[in-house]
């Protein structure tokens, strides 16, 4: 799990790949490919320091509402700086699973790219705790490397939303440019 102050090297590269790059280009579509009409109660579990929740922002309407949850006061006092012209995001900071979120609450929950960082033991506890503040019929959007550097093969996330309650709808694996995988799906709650 990343610390919560992040070393020099993450700092930069968060701030010129992610958040100068991503953000403004490959997120976007990203964003635009889950088919938010806009309305939505989303949930960004590992918010980090807003690369992804810009576009979310961007993609709803003022009718629907985004949460931040990130563990790291480095990266939610940078999310939160970096997106102060929006109105329809609130932060939680702190343990996901220490939380007391609201249960079926959210239309979305969004990972993208952090699951992975976290220890394999715990991550059962945190996704059992995203699907418990899915609506039903909400969907949990999932996306994570998997690649011998930060290795989450498909299978486990699929083994992880299951044994969560979540059915899956769509799955699958990517090859980058730079030739990694990414693997990730779709999941909704049936309960």
């Amino acid at each position: 799990m990343e610390e919560n102050h992040p070393n020099l090297t993450r700092i930069i590269e968060e701030e010129l790949i992610d958040y100068r790059i991503r953000s403004r280009f490959y997120h976007p579509k990203y964003v635009k490919s889950l088919g938010l009409a806009g309305t939505e109660r989303v949930l960004e579990f590992g918010s980090g320091g807003g690369s992804i929740s810009r576009a979310l922002a961007g993609a709803l309407s003022p009718e629907g509402a985004l949460t931040c949850v990130e563990i790291s006061p480095y990266w939610i006092e940078k999310a939160k700086h970096r997106l102060k012209a929006f109105s329809n995001i609130s932060y939680l900071l702190g343990d996901i699973t220490r939380m007391a979120l609201p249960t079926d609450h959210f239309d979305v929950v969004i990972v993208h790219f952090v699951l992975h960082d976290i220890e394999p033991a715990a991550r059962v506890e945190i996704v059992s705790t995203l699907a418990q503040c899915l609506r039903p019929e909400g969907s949990l959007f999932i996306r994570e490397p998997a690649n011998p550097l930060h290795e989450m093969p498909l299978s486990e996330i699929r083994s992880l939303m299951r044994n969560a309650g979540l059915r899956e709808i769509r799955t699958g694996c990517t090859r980058t440019w730079r030739r990694t995988w990414i693997c990730g799906g779709t999941f909704k709650k049936s309960w």
